[in-house]
C-alpha cells in the first residue's frame, strides 16, 4: 500500500486567498473524491493548525511558535522556505507517509527531502515577469517557484498550455509533466434564474468574474461595455469577487469613473456558489477579456450554465472553450467591442452560443479530473 499526504491548507480560511478562488475549488473537488484513488493508494490529509482544522482526521504540520512572532516579511520567507520545509518533512516521517501532494506548486517549499508532487495551475509570474512581475520580490518568488518545480517528482498541469509554460520557464523534463484538465461541478447548469436574497439584478447585464489584476484586462471590458451603452443604455455591468482588497482596486474605480460607468456597474463582492450559478444563468453575456489563464475555470462554469461567452484567443482559453465561445484578439479593441454589442443584442446568436457552450462544458468533469490525478499520483 502506497501512502501520500495531501496538503489541505488551500481549504483553510485565512490561508492566502485559496479557499475562495480556483485553487480552493480544485482542492475541494479532489479531496471530496479521494475514494476514487486506486486501491493501492492511501490518502492522508495534512493542514496547518494555526488556521484551524479543515477536515476530519487530517494531520498537522507543526511549525512551532517562532513563525508567529516574526515580522510579516520575515514570517513569509521563514514559513515557506525554512520552517515549513522542516515541519513537513518531520510530520510526514512521524506519520509514516512516503510522499506528499501539493494542489498548487505555490505552496510547496523548495528543498523538501520527502518526494513530492505538485499541480501547476499557471506560470503567470514567469510568463508575464517583464510586463507586470518585475520587482525584486517578484523575482525571488519566481526563482523559488522554479526551484520547487525542478524538485518535484511529478507535475500535474491543468492544461497543455500550462505544461508548455512549465517546461519553458522551469526547464523541467516534459516526461515529468502530466496534463489533467479541471472539471466543472454539476451545480453549474442551466435553469437557476431565480432571484437572490442578497442583491437585486437588472434585466440585462454583462457579467465578469475572476478578479481585477492587470492580466484580466479590465479596461478592454470597460471600453467594450461603454460601446454597448452607446447603442443600448439599458445594460449594466456586474463584476463579482472580493475586489476591494485587490491592489488594483483604486485603479479599477478610476477607470470606471473616467468612462462615466460607475452608475452602471454593480460589484456585489464575493458571492456564494449558488449566487454565482444564478448570475451565469441570468447574464446576457459573459465577457472575459483575460490576457493569460492557466486554465480559465470561469469560462467553463459560464458555458455549463448556458451563458454566451466572449473571451480572448490567448493562453489556455482556446483549449478550454474550443469552438463554443467567441474568441477574439485583445489587441483589436474595436472588434472586441463590436462583438460584445452584436452578441448582447442578438437573441439568436446567444441561443446558438448557449447550446454550444453547454455541449462543450459537458466534456469536463471533476470525476474525470480526480480519477486521472489519483492515478498519476499512484504511479509516481
Amino acid at each position: 500500500m502506497k501512502t501520500i499526504g495531501f496538503d489541505l491548507r488551500p481549504l483553510q480560511s485565512g490561508f492566502k486567498a485559496h479557499k475562495e478562488r480556483g485553487i480552493g475549488v480544485y482542492t475541494k473537488n479532489l479531496f471530496d473524491r479521494f475514494s476514487m484513488a486506486p486501491a493501492d493508494l492511501s490518502v492522508v490529509g495534512f493542514h496547518d493548525p494555526y488556521y484551524g482544522r479543515c477536515a476530519p482526521g487530517s494531520l498537522e504540520f507543526k511549525m512551532g511558535s517562532l513563525s508567529r512572532i516574526l515580522r510579516p516579511r520575515l514570517k513569509e520567507y521563514f514559513n515557506q522556505h525554512l520552517l515549513m520545509r522542516k515541519a513537513i518533512d518531520r510530520s510526514l516521517k512521524s506519520a509514516n507517509v512516503e510522499r506528499i501532494f501539493f494542489p498548487t506548486h505555490l505552496d510547496a517549499p523548495a528543498g523538501l527531502q520527502t518526494p513530492y508532487a505538485v499541480t501547476a495551475h499557471d506560470m503567470i509570474q514567469s510568463a508575464l515577469m517583464n510586463r507586470y512581475y518585475n520587482t525584486f520580490k517578484h523575482k525571488i518568488h519566481i526563482a523559488k517557484q522554479v526551484e520547487v518545480l525542478k524538485g518535484a517528482g511529478l507535475i500535474i498541469a491543468v492544461s497543455h498550455f500550462t505544461k508548455k509554460d512549465v517546461v519553458k520557464h522551469a526547464g523541467v523534463d516534459p516526461g515529468r509533466v502530466v496534463v489533467v484538465h479541471n472539471g466543472v461541478a454539476p451545480d453549474f447548469k442551466p435553469g437557476a434564474r431565480g432571484a437572490t436574497g442578497r442583491f437585486s439584478l437588472p434585466e440585462k447585464f454583462i457579467l465578469n468574474v475572476g478578479g481585477i489584476d492587470k492580466r484580466k484586462n479590465m479596461e478592454l471590458l470597460f471600453d467594450s461595455f461603454k460601446s454597448l451603452l452607446d447603442i443600448d443604455p439599458d445594460f449594466h455591468l456586474v463584476i463579482t469577487g472580493a475586489i476591494e482588497a485587490d491592489p488594483q482596486y483604486q485603479k479599477f474605480l478610476n477607470a470606471l469613473d473616467g468612462r462615466s460607468l460607475a452608475s452602471r456597474a454593480i460589484a456585489p463582492g464575493y458571492v456564494t456558489k449558488e449566487d454565482l450559478v444564478m448570475l451565469y444563468n441570468r447574464a446576457t453575456v459573459f465577457v472575459y477579456p483575460s490576457l493569460y489563464e492557466g486554465f480559465g475555470l470561469p469560462i467553463l462554469e459560464a458555458m455549463a450554465c448556458g451563458a454566451p461567452v466572449i473571451s480572448t484567443n490567448r493562453s489556455s482559453i482556446p483549449e478550454v472553450a474550443g469552438d463554443a465561445a467567441l474568441l477574439l484578439d485583445p489587441d483589436e479593441p474595436e472588434a472586441f467591442a463590436e462583438a460584445v454589442t452584436t452578441i448582447a443584442r442578438s437573441v439568436e446568436e446567444r441561443e446558438k452560443m448557449s447550446r454550444a457552450g453547454i455541449k462543450r462544458a459537458a466534456q469536463f468533469s471533476w470525476d474525470i479530473c480526480a480519477k486521472k490525478t489519483w492515478e498519476a499520483l499512484s504511479a509516481m
